[in-house]
């Protein structure tokens, strides 16, 4: 057999290509008969002709994998030796043979050069200085050309591709050296000069966009279709039944179903929670929130912290649907906010539909709702984990997301799991939530994600640079109108008095003043360092003991560097001692607070930090329509080190605190003296899956900066209770940095072979349950 997987498999290279084939007409149709993901596909990425589309998807989708019939690959599957060269490279040499490439263009409707970059990147791992990399040892390859399965597999790409009889294939050895076989140099530097650079410098001319175009979802279509084919044994039941029922009933949502399966749902909750007041008879909406669903289909929504701009966006996405739809996606910044969205509207929805994505969705889904016994919030018994053995594809079958942006955003820079799911992002209603906290290559890619894609889309934010505000709107977003009177008396009530402390010791004197007067106090600092070492100065317990500050005023250290069991507990208590208004509290955090904390502080004491970062921090505090006259405080320091912030972010922060200093602040005074600043606009940044053509790299590094610099870890005393305990083993990991990763960690020799290599484990003294990792 010539496999296509590992022997333990027992795969076959045609039983495979079958399956990709196969799902390629499963999702996309026939040419003159496209699926409602056909249609959507070809809205989103703007080709012109579908059939070209189809036929080239198909051929693709039958050649991608023909690279893998040489003896190398096969030792390899069998674990007797290794494969030489990457087989979609080697595939897309074999095209390029003049038997082979005069074969395929006998079919005129197929783009040849697309088909060829296709096959060539559908892994995402082709640059010019490493495509058809040869080993150093110059060994030769053979193709398995003599073996009647690569008979049957020629045959099977005639009738899929619509091509007459295969050619005799006489290249059957491959080597360095000329004279003995097909030199594989001069072969492969032919392609390059004659197909890969004109094809390259061709694409990208303004006559040849919906060419490019037309790679773009060739390419994608291939991904996808390869994902689904190399699933099939995890698959129960027939491939062709299982795409639809991921696609077949596609536009099940609408305008109703959301009504009744989120928006209503998270209303009894906060009704039930005293959350939900009459307001001039609306039952608890403002004007503000009503007038989010006449919003256009590209629109931007800016209210201030606390002013309920996640139900308006539920009302926005309930009118977009009023089109029935296939998906929802609401993204955020960080696992922390996704986590708290899918709490408190998705998990609404039924458990066949809703979806949580990020990186740790599995373990936060764990006990997220604790109540068994009450009667109205059934949600504890719903189980809304998807299938670990599909991977990304698990995902097809839901319809409602609270997700990290880069979980489906991130293929603009070839993420291979995000292009996986861009057959639910083609037809579905986005909303990009906290848009001003994106750093410079997520702003790029959300940009050039909306000048070439067609979905609708809501970005909101309470704060936004004119710079970024000019760039959405040029990119075709509606911004909401000014400020009904509702909303105007929130934003325009006075709430806060900022002022400048220079000396770090009447930092401390002041919260520990304003923790003595029974307030709640939230402290925020820029790195984990300091907020440690900040709980360790106020704290008078036993290190071994939860901080206090005294015997009634606990101190809760909250930042990113926590095992997840104990970040979890960490941002309850946080969450549950803030609500507690008859006695003082207190949390020293980094800025995580600025988007995953829920929670209303008297007293803010900050590091100075990014002006839209300032006033996120301000929006923790004094956080209720009627703000109270004695809370607001609001104090502001330079640290010793402003890392990690360097002085460009930093640009004028000082004259926007002079602006503040000395009157009691509004939100409205803080959204215009923001837009008073001209911080310099962001640059565009190179976005690979725009600007690739026939080599397609994913980048090595993350689409966020968020976490950029860490590793999962593990300590030794988990070590047991991670291997015994593989439901939980989620909440047992801890993102070290990867300096402490390398100089501290425990060698890989002494460590349990189980134990997987991408997890960094450390020594138990590094770690305090009550204020993380010290690294």
């Amino acid at each position: 057999m010539i496999l296509a997987k590992s022997q333990k498999s027992g795969i076959t290279l045609l039983d495979h290509t079958a399956a990709v084939v196969q799902s390629v007409r499963a999702l996309f149709g026939a040419e003159d008969r496209p699926t409602r993901l056909g249609e959507r596909w070809q809205r989103f990425f703007g080709f012109a002709d579908y059939a070209c589309f189809m036929q080239t998807s198909l051929a693709a989708a039958a050649f991608h994998d023909i690279g893998k019939a040489n003896d190398g690959f096969d030792a390899a599957v069998r674990q007797s030796g290794q494969q030489i060269i990457r087989h979609e490279h080697l595939s897309g040499l074999i095209l390029c043979l003049d038997s082979v490439d005069t074969w395929i263009r006998s079919n005129s409707t197929l783009d040849v050069d697309v088909l060829l970059s296709a096959v060539i990147s559908h892994h995402l791992k082709i640059k010019e200085e490493t495509f058809a990399e040869w080993p150093a040892r110059k060994t030769a390859l053979r193709l398995l050309t003599e073996d009647p399965e690569f008979s049957d597999l020629m045959h099977f790409i005639a009738d899929v591709a619509q091509l007459p009889e295969p050619p005799e294939m006489v290249e059957r050895r491959w080597d360095f050296k000329p004279g003995k076989g097909l030199c594989i140099e001069s072969h492969r530097n032919d392609v390059i000069e004659s197909r890969i650079v004109p094809f390259e410098d061709s694409i990208h001319l303004p006559q040849n966009h919906r060419r490019h175009c037309l790679l773009q979802a060739v390419r994608s279509a291939l991904i996808a279709a390869d994902a689904v084919g190399s699933a099939q044994p995890r698959i129960e039941g027939r491939l062709d039944d299982w795409i639809a029922s991921a696609f077949e009933d596609s536009a099940k949502l609408n305008d109703k179903m959301i009504w009744s399966a989120v928006i209503n749902p998270r209303i009894d909750e906060l009704r039930a929670n005293n959350k939900w007041n009459d307001r001039n008879g609306r039952d608890g909406w403002n004007e503000f929130q009503e007038r989010a669903e006449s919003l256009p289909s590209r629109a931007m929504l800016l209210a201030p912290c606390g002013s309920g701009k996640t139900l308006a966006a539920w009302r926005w996405i309930a009118a977009q649907c009023r089109q029935p739809v296939s998906r929802v996606i609401f993204l955020y910044p960080t696992r922390a906010t996704a986590t708290e969205g899918f709490r408190d509207y998705v998990s609404w929805a039924p458990e066949a539909d809703a979806a949580l994505m990020h990186g740790t969705a599995e373990y936060d889904l764990k006990d997220m709702f604790g109540n068994p016994e009450d009667p109205v919030d059934d949600r504890h018994a719903k189980q809304f984990e998807v299938e670990n053995r599909l991977f990304a594809l698990g995902f097809w079958t839901k319809h409602i997301f609270a997700a990290t942006v880069d979980q489906f955003l991130a293929f603009m820079q070839h993420d291979y799991g995000s292009t996986c799911v861009l057959p639910l992002l083609v037809d579905s209603v986005v909303v990009v939530d906290e848009v001003h906290s994106f750093d410079a290559d997520m702003f790029s890619a959300l940009e050039r994600f909306l000048h070439h894609f067609d979905v609708p889309l809501l970005c909101m934010t309470a704060t936004l640079p004119q710079s970024r505000f000019a760039v959405l709107r040029e990119a075709g977003l509606t911004p909401n109108e000014e400020h009904p009177d509702d909303l105007k008396a929130v934003a325009d009530a006075p709430r806060y008095d900022v002022h400048r402390i220079a000396d770090s010791l009447a930092i401390e004197s002041e919260v520990r003043r304003a923790l003595a007067t029974g307030q709640r106090v939230l402290w925020v600092v820029n790195q984990v360092r300091r907020a440690q070492a900040i709980v360790a100065s106020l704290s008078t317990s036993d290190p071994n003991q939860p901080p206090r500050v005294d015997l009634q005023t606990p101190i809760f250290c909250y930042h990113s560097r926590f095992k997840l069991n104990d970040r979890r507990k960490r941002h309850r208590q946080v969450v549950e001692n803030f609500q507690a208004k008859d006695s003082p509290a207190l949390a020293v955090t980094t800025q995580v607070c600025e988007m995953s904390l829920d929670l209303d502080a008297d007293v803010v004491v900050t590091e100075q930090a990014p002006v839209t970062s300032l006033i996120q921090r301000m929006g923790r505090c004094n956080r209720v329509p009627n703000p109270r006259p004695e809370s607001g405080t609001v104090l502001v320091y330079r640290p010793d080190n402003p890392k990690p912030y360097d002085d460009e972010s930093l640009i004028g922060v000082d004259h926007f605190l002079s602006q503040l200093i000395g009157k009691r602040i509004s939100q409205t005074d803080l959204e215009s003296t923001l837009q008073q600043l001209r911080p310099p606009p962001d640059l565009p940044r190179q976005c690979g899956f725009l600007t690739s053509a026939p080599y397609a790299m994913s980048r090595d590094f993350s689409f966020r900066d968020i976490d950029e610099f860490t590793v999962p870890g593990l300590l030794e005393s988990d070590l047991d209770d991670f291997l015994q305990q593989e439901s939980a083993a989620g909440g047992f990991v801890v993102p070290v940095p990867k300096g402490t990763a390398r100089h501290q960690a425990v060698s890989r020799e002494a460590l349990p072979a189980l134990v997987p290599a991408y997890l960094s484990v450390i020594p138990d003294e590094l770690y305090c349950e009550y204020t993380g990792l010290h690294a």
